[in-house]
This record gives C-alpha cells, structure tokens and sequence, in this order.
C-alpha cells in the first residue's frame, strides 16, 4: 500500500532528486509569488495552489526559474515601478511554461512575462505568441534566436518590416544547435515554416530550409515578420520592430 501511495505521487518519475526540487522551490517561493503579486493578483493566487501541490513541485520550480528570470527584464526598483499584466496572458505563460526546462526556451517565456506588463494593466495580444511559443522545440527556438539577431531587416515608409534570408551549412547550423542530422533539421524547419515562422518559397525566390536537389547542403532561413515580433516580445521588449533595431526608411524596398 505504502509502495502504491508513493508510486501515485511520483507521477514525473522525480523521486531520485526530489528533495532538490523541493528546497529550490521553498527557497525560491515566496520571491516569485511577490514578483507576480504585483502585476498579476490572480496569478499570483494561483501559484499559491501550486505550492500546496506536491506533485506539481517540478513544474512549480520551472515557473519560479521563468519568474525570476521576468524579474531581471522588467528591472524592479522597490515599488517604484508599477506595472500590470492581463491575467489570461499570465495564466497561459503559466500553465504552457512551467513544463519546460530548457534555459533557451524559459528565457523566452520570461522576456515574453516582461512585455505583457505595463502601466496600463496590459493587454492580451500576447497571447497569440504564447500559442506559438509553447510548440517550439529547443531547436527551433534557437534557430528562431539566431535568425533574428542576424538577419538584415528592412522597413518601408509605413514601417512594415521584412528580412533578408540567411544560408546556413550543416557546420553552421550544428554550432547553432548542435545537431547535423538532416532529417531532424529538415522536420523543424518544415514544421516552423507551417506555423508562419519562416518565409520563403518559390515566390520569393528560395526555400522554407533545406533547397531540394542544390549542390551543397545548405538552409535558407528567413524570419516572418510574426516570427520578428515574437523574438522582440521574447526579449521582453515592448516596442516595435523599429524600435528594437533601430531601423531607417530604405528608399528602395522589395
């Protein structure tokens, strides 16, 4: 009976470093929930059902991680400085971030905590990066990263944005990701072209990844403006696309 209670709690298999996730949660605790008490009460409230739960103990402290990471963007000072988030967009970032432990990854949904709150009690525009987010692999959240830092973006007069697309070969993508395998490449290059993330095809004169038939084995990466404003939202950044790169008009733009 006693084997059968423990095997019920044990349900992520977290017995052998347990007692690790639970000191890292109790030291952490109540830090975080202050953080999320001040821009977001029903968050906040929630957390607080977490901690009761044991079993939840290894997604409580992937929250906490995320947490204290949102808490070096937003840069508190004291009381000073007061800002709000919409609950729903907090709850989400909960509820999809606490199941992940990849730093790449909890960074991004810690940039993503800091720009959804300002003074004006915030909005729930992104909650469409959430949906986004909370499907990317590690991977690809590093591609994503990578292309969007070294891309060259252009803007037009009405400050529409669009990059140019990068080629990658497998040397360069491996130092990004640290896989070469083609097959696994190509189906998160696929899947991140189906959700919006990448531009390309035969209109705009290269591909969506990996160019069928080409003579050396190279990715063509290009960001979708989504995919630009994602990243920005991810850096915690509240501005636009403009803004964070600090872009002119260009007198010609294709």
């Amino acid at each position: 009976m006693e084997d059968m209670k423990r095997n019920s709690v044990d349900i992520f298999g977290l017995s052998p470093y347990g007692e690790a996730i639970k000191i890292s949660v109790e030291k952490s605790f109540d830090a975080a929930q202050s953080v999320l008490s001040r821009i977001c009460l029903p968050a906040a409230e929630e957390l607080g059902l977490m901690f009761q739960d044991k079993v939840r103990y290894w997604r409580l402290n992937n929250i906490i991680k995320i947490i204290q990471k949102s808490e070096g963007i937003m840069g508190f000072e004291g009381e000073k400085l007061k800002l709000s988030a919409h609950p729903r967009v907090i709850k989400e970032i909960m509820e999809n971030g606490s199941w992940c432990d990849n730093d790449t990854l909890q960074d991004m949904w810690a940039g993503l905590i800091a720009s959804s709150c300002d003074k004006n009690n915030g909005d729930d525009i992104n909650i469409l990066f959430v949906n986004t987010l909370k499907n990317l692999t590690s991977n690809q959240a590093k591609i994503l990263n990578f292309i969007c830092e070294n891309c060259k973006i252009k803007i037009d007069k009405n400050d529409f944005i669009i990059a140019e697309h990068i080629d990658l070969n497998l040397v360069q993508l491996q130092e990004i990701i640290g896989v070469c395998d083609i097959h696994k490449l190509d189906i998160e290059f696929d899947n991140m072209s189906s959700s919006d993330l990448l531009n390309g095809g035969p209109l705009q004169g290269h591909s969506r990844g990996f160019l069928f038939g080409a003579e050396e084995l190279k990715a063509q990466l290009e960001p979708s403006p989504f995919a630009i404003a994602l990243y920005i939202k991810s850096k915690g950044f509240k501005g636009s696309p403009k803004e964070y790169y600090n872009l002119k008009h260009t007198k010609t733009f294709i």
